[in-house]
């Protein structure tokens, strides 16, 4: 099955630009289950470079409301109240035995009319539970579309989760069944390898890859954008209008994007939400591809390849889960790394060096470690939040923490707790973001909009306290409350207003890349003059800039 025209032309350009650029030649630690693996994108782009014998499905196959007809073959989906939804599709071939740790392969062909009602597997993976779950056999995306289907192209939103790189999936709300396909958009989320599977750098591995190794989960993003291109106009999207965005790890991930080869023409506009990579040097999970390629001695050893006449062949034929298992339980630095051959620079240097190719929405949620590492019910009080500010901050100089609490006084916040959450958030995310979002933007560039979510849970006693937590804006970005925090919640009337609102903005950006229109609030694109942002909450505010000394100041020292 060949690819269309188009995207023929696209992976060509892309392969003659990795042959090229071979010729010239991250979450800090917080708490073990929610450990921030910065792992880099690869060089080789998809086995289609090398050519595909398949063929378009029959001329008997026709789209309706709940068949799709994608290049492998006829889809049944199914309507869900008005969502209509196709699960479960594979979007490459399952990274098995000696596909491990190599560029997705296409997609295998099926006969008839594959079930597409529901999920694939996830990746392998520790779930929050302590659980392994998941198989190797995970590369699936899951489409949905407004339901009766749309009698015009719309344009496409494709979502990547977050979880550290090393969990997550699609199958949890708020992405099972998202609401925001009502905005006249079509919403793609796709599963990628994780940990060892998808972020493993080594000097064989390297050796085969032409420069680079550990790439292969964000090479399954890009495959994923490539089966879009593809096939999404078989469901009512517009493969010329996509947005990609991720949150967390899979906005780490779409900074990475922006920076590497084989994404370019694959997305249009781009979200990153509460997460961004520093420059090389700023932190000890941010490898050059040497150090990334050195780090997985211990790894090799401990799967009993070291001597092994054929090392790749011996570590493709370890149990996924025994390879799982000791990752989580040993330090894990992956790959690949600056200095490989797709990635000469890292994303924030190329970002300043060249600014985001595409239109870019980016920002975080104001309180983003309430949950993770901080708890808002603490009973901590200012000695304690002192002295924890100097554990944290000691080791990078004398009067480094005494600053950090000048920046941060208690008597600023609610409780010491809530003083000490925002210097976590900001020293770990929003700054990061901060200079993300500065490196993109500039004059002659494509537009840079910076947001800050600061709302609140208004119908909770449980989940108030959290303000505006890690993950909090995805409930409202993709309008389903189904399971938050473990429980159905049930948004007040003003909240139900906040959502669609959200839901606006998000969608007229993925149209057009502007977020404005519909009356809405006007939101100004950032600059470093100015710092132009919109605090979103109920009542959307026009700010200028968030907490600029205390990043200016934060900013200067390393990450954990």
């Amino acid at each position: 099955m060949g690819l269309a025209p188009s995207v023929w032309t696209h992976v060509l350009m892309t392969c003659v630009a990795a042959m090229t650029l071979s010729g010239a030649r991250k979450e800090g630690t917080v708490k073990r289950k929610i450990r921030r693996v910065l792992l880099f994108p690869g060089f080789i782009l998809l086995a289609s470079c090398g050519g595909s014998g398949r063929t378009p499905p029959p001329p008997a196959c026709v789209d309706s409301e709940t068949i799709a007809c994608t290049q492998s073959g006829a889809l049944q989906g199914v309507v869900e109240s008005n969502i209509r939804a196709f699960r479960g599709i594979p979007f490459a071939a399952p990274p098995l035995g000696n596909l491990r740790w190599k560029p997705p392969a296409p997609p295998p062909a099926w006969q008839g009319v594959r079930d597409a009602s529901q999920f694939g597997s996830i990746c392998t993976q520790i779930d929050f539970n302590l659980d392994l779950v998941g198989g190797e056999d995970c590369l699936f995306v899951n489409v949905f579309t407004s339901s009766p289907a749309p009698k015009s192209k719309q344009p496409v939103m494709v979502f990547f989760h977050g979880g550290g790189n090393e969990a997550g999936d699609t199958h949890q709300p708020p992405f099972d069944s998202p609401s925001l396909v009502a905005g006249d958009v079509v919403v793609v989320t796709a599963e990628y390898r994780l940990g060892v599977l998808g972020f493993l750098a080594n000097p064989l591995l390297t050796a085969e890859g032409g420069g680079t190794s550990g790439q292969y989960a964000i090479l399954d993003m890009v495959a994923a954008l490539a089966w879009v291109k593809n096939n999404i106009a078989h469901f009512g999207g517009d493969p010329n209008h996509v947005m990609l965005f991720g949150q967390s790890a899979g906005s780490f991930n779409i900074q990475m994007m922006l920076a590497i080869v084989p994404a370019r023409g694959l997305f249009n506009v781009a979200g990153m939400e509460s997460g961004a990579i520093p420059a090389l040097g700023k932190a000890p999970w941010l490898p050059t591809q040497a150090v990334a390629d050195a780090a997985s001695a211990p790894f090799v050893a401990a799967m009993g390849c070291a001597s092994a006449a054929d090392v790749l062949a011996c570590l493709r034929a370890v149990p996924a889960d025994t390879m799982v298992n000791y990752a989580w339980n040993s330090p894990f630095v992956g790959g690949p790394g600056v200095g490989s051959t797709l990635l000469p620079v890292d994303s924030l240097t190329y970002l300043q060096q060249q600014g985001s190719p595409v239109p870019l929405l980016i920002g975080t949620t104001r309180e983003e470690y309430l949950g993770v590492s901080d708890d808002p019910n603490s009973p901590l009080d200012a000695a304690g939040y002192a002295a924890e500010i100097h554990n944290e901050f000691d080791q990078f100089g004398q009067d480094v923490a005494d600053q950090v609490l000048s920046l941060y006084p208690p008597k600023d916040y609610d409780t010491p707790e809530y003083a000490l959450d925002a210097i976590h958030s900001d020293y770990q995310i929003t700054c990061e973001i901060r200079n993300t979002a500065l490196a993109a933007a500039g004059a002659q560039r494509p537009p840079v909009w910076r947001y800050l979510y600061t709302h609140r849970f208004e119908n909770s006693d449980f989940l108030a306290p959290y303000r505006a937590f890690h993950t909090a804006e995805l409930f409202f970005v993709f309008g389903n409350f189904s399971n938050v925090a473990g429980s159905e919640y049930f948004p007040t009337s003003a909240e139900a207003q906040f959502s669609l609102a959200m839901m606006g903005y998000w969608t007229r950006f993925a149209t057009t890349g502007d977020p404005n229109g519909g009356g809405a609030v006007q939101w100004l694109p950032y600059d470093s003059a100015n710092e132009h942002m919109l605090q979103l909450d109920d009542t959307f505010t026009p700010i200028n800039g968030y907490h600029i000394s205390q990043c200016n100041y934060l900013s200067t020292l390393p990450q954990p």
